[in-house]
């Protein structure tokens, strides 16, 4: 008995941690208040849940509606969200991917599974989804700053810097790419930090302040106008 226990114990917590048992979700179709209600009942339902942060009942719902019109592309692009936020990669995939071949526009469908790639680490077709974003909508701020992402997540910094800056021109009111820059600009500033720990050796004192003490003096200086912090780092000539 013991070891049939372990065994079906040992089962669960595989399924578990792959994501398979939290993203499970019986198709059980909620009554609906209307007579012979049409997809768009179920996906306003399965969007409300989602806002929510209820994602299984917006996968359940976005199945619903799905079991009306089996066609319907930007269903399949907001359920893959939902397996997405469920930590489903694999339904989230497929149904990405299906939404794509019923509508190879679909704009949301190309960001949301590039975002995917992403977070999986495959950042050659990640730039590959948010290029095409960009190619039919060249003014989607989104697809630019989600790019950018993904150039600072391989250390391409001008390029990441390129990108949130024009995420920022396109839409000024886009308060992401403002976070995103100063992320690389963090980046920026430990690695130059280590440079210099390279250069001076290890005990070498930085002349400005620890990176903490500087972030914290930069602040002050954007409030009130003192420019002190930059004043260690001048160099007199030899």
């Amino acid at each position: 008995m013991n070891k049939i226990y372990r065994l079906i114990l040992a089962m669960s917590l595989f399924a578990m941690l792959s994501g398979r048992l939290t993203a499970q979700v019986e198709l059980e179709c909620d009554e609906p208040l209307i007579e012979n209600a049409s997809p768009t009942y179920y996906i306003g339902q399965g969007d409300v849940y989602f806002e929510g942060g209820d994602y299984a009942r917006a996968v359940r719902a976005y199945s619903c509606a799905l079991e009306i019109d089996p066609n319907f592309a930007s269903v399949y692009a907001s359920r893959g969200y939902a397996y997405a936020a469920l930590s489903d990669s694999e339904n989230a995939l497929a149904d990405y991917n299906r939404a794509l071949e019923l509508d190879e526009t679909l704009i949301a469908a190309y960001n949301n599974r590039g975002a995917l790639y992403t977070r999986l680490g495959n950042f050659g077709l990640a730039i590959g989804d948010f290029e095409l974003v960009i190619a039919l909508d060249p003014d989607n701020a989104v697809a630019y700053n989600n790019r950018g992402i993904v150039h600072a997540a391989e250390q391409n910094y001008d390029l990441a810097i390129a990108d949130f800056q024009q995420a920022i021109a396109l839409d000024p009111t886009y308060a992401t790419p403002q976070a995103s820059l100063g992320a690389v600009y963090s980046a920026l500033a430990a690695q130059s930090y280590q440079n210099f720990m390279n250069i001076s050796g290890e005990e070498a004192r930085l002349p400005a302040g620890t990176p903490n003490e500087v972030l914290q003096a930069v602040d002050d200086s954007l409030r009130n106008g003192d420019f002190s912090v930059w004043l260690p780092l001048l160099t007199p000539a030899r």
